[in-house]
């Protein structure tokens, strides 16, 4: 089967940080499965965006289209050298003090992602929600990719703030495949003070030289495969308790890990989500640098980070 891929482009100045604890673990996590279809849609029935009530305080607009060049998903990109080291980047968003800021409902989202406005308390303009189908081991599916401009390498972890959309089970509903297909490594990990327990995504973690080479690391007590389904390189990615809006982002099934992501130089690197809970609602996608606290991370008042 043949993914349709929809391209956006992003920069990020990243600062590359240790790897202590960021003091935000979401903690143990009862690892939800992808609904079976049962339920109610909490949302009705798709409608497009126009913006709403509860809105961020923060700027909310789409990312920049100036500039002639365009990408290789054939999108108007914006090109910005500030933070490359002189070289020119054709992004639409950047890093801003270790933090970038993406409101789903920007991304160039197809097939059965719909923009919706009907549950209240989101941010900027609404928020993203699968309505096809649950794609519980086929990551092809809603498949959306984003080019990340890295300028200063570092590790960052992966947020958005999410809810179930049908039902009242929150481990249903409540997932969306991820990758990070040509950074250093990406993985989900828990931070115990100086130490961390990694699980990797297959085939990646089926290396058993490569884990046993990780688990050399002085800060890893152990290094595997991720727990629940995982195929080609992508991680499930699912909230924990999330019938209203919340920031809880895991992966590996029954015991919550946060997901972390290495870029090792600077460069262009692609984050790519696909369907695969039916009704699972995402409405803001960060990144950030492992130091910032929650607060930061969370507040309502972050603008969305667009190129300048």
């Amino acid at each position: 089967m043949r993914m349709q891929v929809v391209g956006l482009s992003m920069c990020l100045g990243w600062v590359a940080v240790g790897c202590g604890d960021d003091g935000g673990d979401d903690g143990p996590s009862s690892g939800g499965s992808s609904s079976d279809g049962g339920g109610t849609p909490t949302t009705s029935a798709p409608v497009d965006s126009s913006g709403g009530a509860d809105t961020s305080a923060g700027s909310s607009g789409d990312a920049t289209d100036s500039g002639s060049a365009e990408s290789t998903s054939g999108l108007p990109t914006t090109d910005s050298g500030s933070d490359s080291g002189g070289v020119v980047s054709r992004c639409d968003y950047e890093e801003v003090g270790g933090l970038v800021v993406i409101e789903a409902e920007h991304l160039p989202v197809g097939e059965d992602w719909q923009v919706l406005t009907d549950e209240a308390g989101y941010y900027a303009d609404g928020y993203i929600g699968w309505t096809g189908p649950p794609f519980n081991n086929d990551p092809t599916h809603g498949v959306t990719q984003v080019t990340i401009h890295v300028a200063q390498p570092g590790r960052y972890r992966l947020r958005w703030r999410n809810r179930i959309g049908m039902g009242t089970n929150t481990t249903e509903h409540n997932d969306t495949w991820v990758e990070f297909p040509d950074a250093a490594t990406y993985y989900g990990v828990q931070f115990q003070g100086e130490d961390e327990r990694r699980v990797y995504p297959r085939p990646t973690c089926e290396d058993a030289a490569a884990m046993t080479a990780i688990e050399a690391m002085p800060q890893v007590l152990s290094a595997g495969c991720v727990e629940g389904s995982s195929t080609d390189g992508w991680l499930k990615v699912y909230s924990s308790g999330a019938s209203d809006w919340s920031w809880s982002t895991s992966t590996n099934d029954n015991d919550g890990h946060q997901v972390v992501v290495e870029f090792d130089r600077p460069g262009d690197y692609a984050f790519t989500i696909a369907a695969r809970g039916d009704w699972h609602l995402i409405d803001r996608i960060v990144l950030h640098e492992l130091s910032l606290d929650d607060m930061t991370v969370q507040d309502m008042g972050n603008a969305e980070t667009a190129c300048r």
